[in-house]
């Protein structure tokens, strides 16, 4: 049984990323790592679920200290575009140092285990619409606070890489699914249709950029990637997870909608749009899939099926 380090583990692909690490042939003994655990304890899972600061050196040291892990999945960051725009020093104090902070501990009481980095495909940047699918060998031409913060983190993994670590970093797309907060386009809609269908909203929609057209994967196929790499993967490299395509945000709207009980009439709302949008952008994964042989299986239906079902569980009729 592996000894696995979750970091980030309370955020959205965290949670789904322990339960498929406990579903295996070969269930791992995982710790869950996360800035919001409360009170340190283990679940009837057998879960170890510990508090974790990654921008605290000390508190990160503690906590690989006590794990001893074979394997580090650091997910913990500052995962909003937006929010970062607004708060540039906390995205890299987070994203940047903390990932320094886990690779050094990682180092110094841990030196076998295999860390992978959770980076983003916001590092590309604006790529041109005759650029994609978008392959690892891309420049990264960081737009975005959040992205140059990831940038750097991917940076910081490169050094620890070059100093014997053994680190491979993940590129994910945009991946959705039950549990994503709603500062998140597909769960934006989601939330609002259930609010509508439960009478608590006007039946109005408000949504920002239709045309751009997106990657997405479903959550669950981003967490087999990233177990698929820490499997597989070669020391040392760098990956995109992704579905292979774009859809367009229209199109996820209109799915949503269908799989909806009510008639709704659609504005856009300025607060919403994006100055850095580009029309186009998806990845390639024909990297990941020959090292490891993980593959997309998203089926966009189900998929925002999910994120529907979720939102009118967490939303209360009227």
């Amino acid at each position: 049984m592996a000894r696995v380090l979750v970091t980030g583990a309370a955020g959205f692909a965290g949670r789904h990323l322990v339960d498929a690490l406990l579903e295996g042939a070969d269930p791992a003994q995982v710790w869950a790592a996360d800035l919001s655990v409360a009170r340190e304890e283990r679940d009837e899972r057998g879960v170890e679920h510990v508090t974790l600061d990654v921008t605290d050196a000390n508190s990160v040291n503690r906590v690989v200290e006590a794990a001893r892990p074979e394997r580090i999945f650091h997910l913990a960051g500052f995962a909003h575009v937006g929010a970062a725009e607004k708060q540039p020093d906390a995205a890299l104090a987070v994203n940047f140092t903390g990932t320094r902070h886990v690779l050094d501990a990682a180092a110094r009481s841990a030196p076998e285990a295999r860390v992978l980095l959770v980076s983003s495909s916001e590092v590309y940047g604006k790529v041109a619409a005759d650029a994609v699918p978008v392959s690892e060998e891309a420049p990264c031409a960081p737009a975005t606070s959040y992205a140059l913060s990831k940038v750097c983190a991917e940076m910081a993994g490169m050094l620890a890489c070059s100093r014997g670590a053994d680190v491979v970093t993940l590129r994910p797309f945009n991946h959705i699914g039950p549990g994503q907060q709603d500062t998140f386009v597909t769960a934006a809609f989601a939330h609002q249709l259930a609010r509508i269908e439960a009478g608590l909203q006007e039946p109005v929609l408000r949504v920002g950029n239709l045309e751009a057209q997106r990657d997405f994967s479903h959550v669950h196929d981003t967490v087999r990637a990233y177990i698929a790499a820490a499997d597989r993967g070669r020391r040392g490299e760098t990956y995109n997870v992704t579905s292979g395509r774009a859809i367009a945000i229209r199109e996820i709207l209109d799915v949503l909608v269908s799989l909806s009980t009510v008639d709704v009439t659609v504005e856009q709302d300025p607060e919403r749009m994006r100055p850095s949008d580009v029309p186009i952008f998806h990845g390639s994964g024909e990297k990941l899939a020959a090292h490891t042989g993980w593959r997309s299986t998203f089926d966009v239906r189900a998929a925002l099926g999910d994120v529907l079902d979720y939102w009118r569980a967490k939303t209360p009729a009227r």
